[in-house]
């Protein structure tokens, strides 16, 4: 054996020992000086004997070997070796077995010490130790704890010994912080180094597991064993054993290897494995401190044991973002770089998780989510790769749907035919699979479902078409449809599909007034005529007013303005202007590839539906009281209701009337709002919230004259309240001749008595309401429980608080024996005590019998009655109450106790149940209105109401309305973060309301900072009408956001290609800020992307001028 001295290591330089004295053994007061040379030598753990001389181990050993002896003696030593020891203030249970465990490991390295005397010194604490368990408290409070700390060794401005050069410790107040910085040591805190996750994003993510301990069963390991990483080589800890010539201090290979240079791969702690390469070892727990830790490990066993549980893959990616502290509202936005290896980590768990896919349905929502995180990580070449791939192997509509999307936001590959193109192609297929299943015997699908895919893609279609310009045929293919599905003409289902379509393409071609169009009759009316109908007379094409500026581009916007909007409804060959654009005459063969015709079977089913579709497809919110699925997912597409026509009230609405919150109005009208329909919202007054939203006129003529027709023409009553609601909006005046046509049609709809009267009752014509009222109540209607409510309600707004609780009273008689209700009324006399508790019990028992009979919307319209009963008799409150007012507090325990049993009996939220509340929460403002109120009371209440509903926007407005608090992190922000922009409730008209939020009670810069959030979450991303809102803002508040209007403007333009409202924003709000050249180049933009041009620049430019050299 070569005798030669080893090459020493970093942490092995120690002075050489004297040499030992002849004897073969070492004298007591030899091994006392060794002692004692070992306690004055330097603090490190790391400093050992180097092997290979072994008068040197010996030397040592015995030295050890004496110091083991010493700690086994009396008191008086064990208390002077505590007063020398630097660690004697750490007495606790916990460390004294750490300092035990690594004491039984220091001996087992070394060789067997000589026999110990009889009575040897008292046991004493070894002068360092390593902790491997840590501190879990560090996470939260950023430091270590300083009186659990010892001094460190430190030399130059806080480095540490022994470390590298960009390792020390720095005070930052009274925390004493590791700093990770460059070469010299200079850098921020780790504990606040936000870089550590956005170099996830630059490299290749691996994600790993802590490996077991070897050799033991995971259900005898030490509980220990799983609140800490081991510092050291497993390998190293089995050699450990064999011997101290086996210990090796690094990792990687030495520099005179043969494996060459290390990389930064070969030095990944073997304590830590891949997740993917060993499936044989439990998976200990590493920190449950905090509960997102806690899941995420229920979660990684759960997967790991099930790889099959899609739901847990779901979640387990979800929690990523909560285990990294980037969920913590106290934080800022995280950058571009960290969102970027949040999304790497993702990618890589659903990576993982796909192949252990058990179905076709779980495979598709784990590519959904796939496809939605790996933009944030792939380049464009390969996301558009991913979803060729995806597009082949799968064709399932949701998958369709965002690759349609993808396609829609990116600039660089987005033209309008080929967009155009692939919705025609979908609609084609889905044509074939209902021809297809009715031929067939065995379908795995019904035809309710490809019939609802069939109208959310023709909607999707339509709104293309429309917002890239070419609103004519957009809206033509809308009148096709509902020709072709409401105004079939009798003996249609003697007649094969394709006989069908071809006479279809006779009325159309003959260019008959059609259904949205004035003295419309339909095609039923069509085809049993013998004669021709009067042809409608040719329109002239209306004149555009000379635009009052010098501005050549302005100008030429002004009149591409005007020419969009005259294009509503598409023209007759013999219209004026016609040969000069073409697009304005759709013919059949244009229509052709776009229409479909629903079979006998499903069309009644399909009617509402088609409905809401429409009036989507016009930005209207749904004519139906209960909205299907697909309409309600339609509702939180930002590509078909997410455009916002009244960008003016994307501004501050700061109150300055009055200090208190009562005196003030909440913000009632809101651009993408969302609620419930009812009666009370459909014909509101001032001073509630409203149905319909500031359209433009021509928007709301067609609407209207569509409904009209629907109703009166083609016998769908449905649709009959919405109609008159829009009449009314439209045109208060000619509400009487409008009611008065329904009422004839359908003279035993109870619906439209109570919508008349409550219209009359917000023109002022209270006693016409009132009539209208007792005499629907003295008919023979079926469920006049709402005439009822609403009569009552309508007493109580006019402050007559005995007259409504009369007409509460009376519902429960007129329910019992059916007598009329027309006779005068002795108030006092009906709301006598006991008739009150006759009534209190009809109400109640009549609600609960109904609500267990499954009957909900009836249940309901009860609960609203006692709720307004017990609102109006109560005579004690525990909130304040005075004379105008009810006790507020009896009518909310009336209302929860029935939203307990409706939740705990239906699991998904109800239209029902959420109109219930809309009510109930007119209820507590018009209480807050008149008299005193606690603000938390009537937060507590609308608070409970979002937890149900987080999309509907009354709540969240009055909730805003109710909150006076200052600070920061008030109730509004945090019901925001914690229940509404949290998916699947994140939508457009939420973002809206979080923007106008921060504009009302923030800064320009924190609404900009919501914007800025709404316009980054995939469920808003692709809103026009949010991007159109946030260029105007930023033009809006220019002195304080300096250049961002432009660059807000690009980044639209690059998230909607598909809009030409979003591009005629340059020419209008940003034409002083843009200059020739970068003007040109957005119109060129449009004309390269397919959008419709109805007046060339460049002729316009020469025109403009001509006449301006003539003027001058």
């Amino acid at each position: 054996m070569d005798n030669r001295p080893a090459a020493p290591k970093f942490a092995s330089f120690k002075p050489k020992p004297r040499d030992p004295p002849a004897s073969s053994e070492p004298s007591t007061s030899d091994q006392a000086t060794q002692l004692e040379k070992t306690r004055n030598g330097p603090k490190f753990s790391s400093f050992r004997d180097a092997p290979g001389g072994t008068q040197t181990a010996s030397i040592s050993n015995a030295a050890r070997a004496a110091q083991r002896s010493h700690g086994e003696g009396g008191g008086d030593h064990k208390s002077h070796s505590h007063q020398q020891s630097r660690h004697s203030k750490s007495t606790s249970h916990h460390r004294h077995r750490r300092h035990e465990r690594h004491h039984s490991q220091s001996a087992e390295r070394l060789p067997s010490p000589p026999p110990a005397p009889a009575k040897s010194a008292p046991k004493e604490e070894p002068l360092f130790f390593t902790d491997k368990r840590g501190d879990s408290l560090i996470v939260r409070y950023g430091s270590n704890e300083r009186s659990k700390v010892p001094t460190y060794r430190r030399y130059g401005a806080g480095r540490v010994m022994g470390a590298t050069g960009r390792f020390r410790l720095i005070h930052d107040g009274p925390k004493q912080l590791f700093s990770l910085g460059g070469k010299l040591g200079d850098g921020p805190s780790a504990f606040r180094d936000r870089n550590i996750l956005a170099n996830a994003s630059r490299k290749k993510v691996q994600v790993f597991r802590l490996r077991s301990m070897p050799g033991q069963d995971q259900t005898e390991l030490n509980k220990d064993w799983y609140d800490y990483i081991p510092m050291s080589d497993s390998r190293k800890r089995k050699r450990a054993s064999a011997g101290p010539e086996d210990v090796s201090e690094d990792d990687g290979p030495d520099y005179r290897s043969i494996k060459g240079k290390a990389k930064a791969r070969d030095f990944v702690d073997s304590d830590l494995e891949s997740a993917g390469t060993s499936d044989s070892e439990d998976e200990p727990v590493v920190d449950v401190s905090d509960p997102a830790r806690q899941k995420a490990i229920e979660l990684s066993r759960r997967v790991k044991d099930h790889p099959e549980d899609v739901d847990a893959w779901l979640d387990l990616v979800d929690i990523q973002e909560s285990l990294l502290r980037l969920d913590e509202h106290a934080r800022q936005e995280r950058s571009g770089d960290e969102a970027k290896g949040l999304a790497s980590i993702r990618v890589s768990l659903l990576e993982e998780a796909l192949p252990a896919a058990p179905n076709k349905q779980g495979r598709e929502r784990l590519l959904l989510r796939l496809m939605r995180e790996g933009p944030r990580v792939w380049g464009s070449k390969t996301l558009s790769k991913r979803w060729a791939e995806v597009s082949r192997e799968d064709d399932s509509f949701a998958l369709w749907k965002a690759h349609l999307n993808h396609k829609l936001s990116n600039m660089a590959t987005f033209t309008y035919d080929q967009v155009k193109k692939l919705h025609i192609e979908r609609l084609q297929l889905l044509r074939q699979r209902l021809a297809d299943y009715y031929m067939s015997s065995s379908n795995t699908t019904s035809s309710n479902d490809i019939c609802n895919e069939l109208v959310y893609v023709f909607l999707r279609a339509t709104r293309l078409i429309h917002d890239a310009g070419y609103s004519e045929l957009a809206v033509a293919a809308w009148q096709a449809i509902l020709e072709l599905n409401f105004a079939r003409p009798k003996d249609s289902s003697d007649l094969e599909a394709e006989d069908l379509v071809s006479s279809f393409g006779d009325f159309w071609e003959s260019e008959v007034p059609r259904i949205g169009e004035d003295n419309a009759r339909g095609w039923m009316r069509f085809a049993e005529a013998e004669e021709m109908a009067d042809l409608p007379e040719s329109k002239p094409y209306p004149p555009a007013a000379p635009p009052g500026t010098r501005d050549v581009y302005k100008a030429w916007s002004v009149l591409e303005a005007h020419r969009g909007k005259s294009a509503g409804l598409p023209a007759r060959t013999l219209d004026e202007g016609t040969e000069d654009d073409p697009f304005r005459v759709v013919m059949f063969s244009d229509l052709k590839p776009l229409i479909f015709y629903l079979p006998p079977s499903v069309l009644n089913s399909m009617k509402e539906p088609l409905i809401d579709a429409f009036l989507l497809f016009k930005q209207c919110l749904p004519a139906s009281k209960a909205p299907s699925a697909m309409i309600q997912e339609a509702l939180s597409d930002p590509f078909v209701y997410g455009n916002v026509f009244a960008t003016e009230e994307m501004i501050s609405k700061k109150h300055h009337d009055s200090e208190e919150t009562g005196k003030t109005e909440p913000r009632f009208t809101q651009p993408n709002h969302h609620m419930a329909l009812s009666t009370d919202v459909l014909f509101a007054g001032e001073n509630w919230f409203s149905y319909f939203e500031h359209t433009p006129s021509s928007e709301v003529d067609l609407v209207l004259r569509a409904t009209t027709q629907l109703a009166l023409t083609c016998g769908f009553d449905s649709v009959g309240e919405y109609s008159l609601a829009v009449a009314w909006k439209k045109d208060p005046a000619t509400v009487k001749k409008a009611a008065k046509a329904l009422l004839k049609r359908y003279p035993s709809k109870t619906i439209l008595y109570n919508a008349y009267a409550v219209a009359e009752w917000r023109l002022g014509n209270e006693d016409v309401a009132r009539k209208v009222l007792l005499s629907a109540t003295g008919q023979d209607l079926p469920q006049k429980q709402p005439l009822w409510n609403t009569f009552a309600w309508l007493e109580l707004e006019t402050g007559d608080k005995h007259m409504a609780l009369a007409k509460c009273v009376l519902s429960t008689e007129i329910q019992r024996d059916q007598s009329t209700a027309d006779r005068p009324l002795d108030t006092m006399e009906i709301i006598a005590p006991s008739k009150l508790l006759k009534a209190r019990q009809i109400l109640s028992s009549q609600r609960d019998f109904l609500l267990s009979s499954g009957e909900l919307g009836q249940a309901a319209e009860f609960a609203q009655t006692l709720s307004l009963f017990e609102y109006l008799s109560s005579q004690v409150s525990t909130e304040p109450m005075s004379s105008q007012q009810g006790s507020i507090s009896a009518a909310m325990n009336s209302i929860n106790a029935f939203t307990s049993d409706v939740v705990s009996r239906y699991k998904e939220s109800s239209p029902e149940l959420e109109r219930l509340l809309q009510s109930t929460a007119h209820l507590l403002y018009l209480h807050a209105s008149r008299g005193p109120f606690r603000p938390p009371f009537v937060r507590d209440q609308l608070y409970s109401f979002l937890k149900l509903f987080p999309s509907n926007t009354i709540f969240l407005n009055l909730l805003a309305w109710a909150d006076t608090s200052l600070l920061l992190n008030d109730p509004v922000r945090e019901a925001l973060r914690a229940l509404v922009l949290k998916d699947p409730h994140d939508r457009v008209g939420s973002r809206v309301f979080a923007i106008l939020h921060e504009l009302d009670a923030g800064t320009v810069h924190s609404a900009r900072a919501a914007f800025e959030a709404a316009l980054g979450s995939d469920n808003c991303s692709g809103s026009a009408g949010l991007w159109r809102a946030y260029v105007r803002f930023c033009q809006r508040y220019r002195n304080e956001l300096k250049g961002k209007a432009v660059e807000v403007f690009y980044r639209a333009v690059g998230a909607c290609p598909w809009s030409k409202g979003v591009a005629m924003e340059a020419f209008g709000t940003l034409v002083r800020e843009m200059d020739s050249g970068d003007l040109r180049g957005v119109y060129s933009a449009m004309v390269a992307k397919g959008l419709r041009i109805h007046v060339d620049l460049d002729d316009f430019s020469k025109e403009w001028g001509r006449a301006s050299t003539k003027k001058n």
